[in-house]
This record gives C-alpha cells, structure tokens and sequence, in this order.
C-alpha cells in the first residue's frame, strides 16, 4: 500500500510539472548528419571556467531545479539574455549567480518580471533578446559583477578574439555540464557570415557571428549566454547556431545594435510584449 501511495504522489507531481510549461513554437527543423535539429547553442570544443571567470555569467533555472539559459548581469535587477528564453512564466524562474557551477549557487533570485522584444520572432530568428528584472536587487561580491555594455553602433573587428561561456553539452545530445564552460572564438564580418550559414534569412543587421574551425563553437541549449571581447565588454547574446559545431557560423544578438532598446527597458517608461 505505501509503494502504491508512493506512486500515486510521483504521477501527480509529474503531470503538475508538465502541465506548467508554455506552449513551444515549432520552428522548420535543419538537417543535420545526426537527425532533425534546429538551431540552438551550448559550449562545445571548450574547457573549464577558473574560480572568479566571468562574473557577469548567470544560470536562469526554473523553479523546479532545471537550468534553463545562460543570461549576464548588466545591473542591480536587471538579467540581459535571449527573447526564446523565457517561454517559462517569470514566476516560475530564478536566477543563480557566483558560481561556477549551477547546482551549488552563490546567490538565488527571484523573477518579478521580464521584458520581451516586441518584434521577436518576426521574422523567424530576429530581435531574439529580453530582459529579466530580479524582485531583489542583485548583491555585488568578488564572484559576482555586472559587464558593461558595448556601446551603440560599436562592433568588432574581424579576427577579433571574443569568449563565450556557458553551462551546455559538451557534445552533441550530452548532458548540460554542470561546470562551466568557456571557449576563445573569432569575430566574422556580417557578408561572410551571411554567405556561410545555411539559411541567410534569419541573420539580420541585429546579429553578430562567430567561427573558429569545425568542432569549436556552440551547440543545443545554452542560449541567452555571453558573448565578450578582450577588454570585457559584452558584444553579443547567444541566439542561435546549427548544432554542433559542425563547421558553420554561430550567431548572437548583438549588443550594440541593441543599445537603445535595452537603455528604454530598463527604466519605467520602457514598455515591451
């Protein structure tokens, strides 16, 4: 009778768990040499993190312990990362910080709202960028800083070493690592990334790339994670990729493109969907 109990409990908080996800958007999926995937990013080709790298680097995880995108400290209350981020409900996400490793936070905030880019999505794989805004401010510490934004109009120059870090697979369908992850890559120009992915139609002016050689670069999840040159500026938000580091472009929302948007969103007056 208790095993029977026991089993009744797990059924119910399964179905609860499963009943509180938004519905997904289904996006046409890229071929790919290991089945149907479309377009996400983690780390792959990287390595481990050292103690106090990146401080800026967060874990936006739901309520219920799973990590869901990466996402960067930009002030007190306020997250940048990735629009396709939040398809969970604000009040069932927080925010892990000061850590290296997600499942032994630093700090844990809680979400009281979130801002939207109105046109996300239209089309297809444009304005995929948002704000979180935590309902306590976030406490500053040697683990734990903001990262200044590149500034409007900036980008940088080809070649150009810029670090992505972030808490996804190291391997196509591996497991998120839970330690995490960074990797150098290089800045490509907009004409030769556009003439190098697959599908030029979701690449905008709004869009900074990356490539380095097949095997370095991202793969599926770690999306709303940042993209910093050498001087610690935050150029890009990872936005998407053909998973996994399969010898094409990875691409970010660029920071500069979208410098006055975020600046509007996080005062009073900046309204979003």
């Amino acid at each position: 009778m208790k095993w029977l109990l026991l089993t009744c409990v797990l059924v119910i908080l399964s179905s609860q768990c499963s009943a509180r996800r938004l519905p997904v958007k289904r996006i046409p999926q890229l071929n790919h040499h290991l089945g149907y995937v479309k377009p996400e990013t983690r780390v792959i080709g990287g390595s481990d993190a050292a103690t106090g790298f990146a401080p800026y680097q967060v874990s936006i995880m739901n309520t219920f312990g799973e990590h869901v995108c990466g996402g960067s400290i930009i002030a007190p209350h306020y997250i940048l990362t990735a629009a396709h981020c939040l398809e969970w409900p604000t009040q069932y996400l927080k925010v892990i910080t000061g850590t290296l490793d997600f499942t032994k936070p630093g700090a844990e905030y809680l979400v009281d709202g979130a801002k939207i880019h109105c046109s996300h999505d239209k089309p297809a794989y444009h304005n995929d960028i948002a704000l979180i805004h935590t309902a306590k401010p976030i406490v500053y510490d040697a683990l734990t800083q903001p990262i200044k934004l590149a500034p409007k109009g900036s980008l940088p120059k080809a070649g150009d070493k810029l670090t992505l870090t972030g808490w996804g697979s190291t391997k196509t369908w591996g497991r998120y690592s839970t330690q995490l992850q960074k990797i150098d890559l290089k800045y490509i120009d907009h004409s030769s990334c556009e003439s190098s992915v697959r599908n030029a139609n979701w690449l905008s002016e709004g869009h900074v790339c990356t490539f380095t050689q097949e095997g370095q670069g991202s793969c599926h999840g770690d999306s709303g994670g940042p993209l910093v040159d050498e001087n610690q500026t935050l150029v890009g938000v990872v936005n998407w990729g053909e998973a996994c580091a399969i010898g094409y472009p990875d691409v970010f929302g660029s920071v500069a493109y979208y410098a006055d948007w975020i600046a509007e969103m996080m005062t009073d007056a900046g309204t979003a969907c």
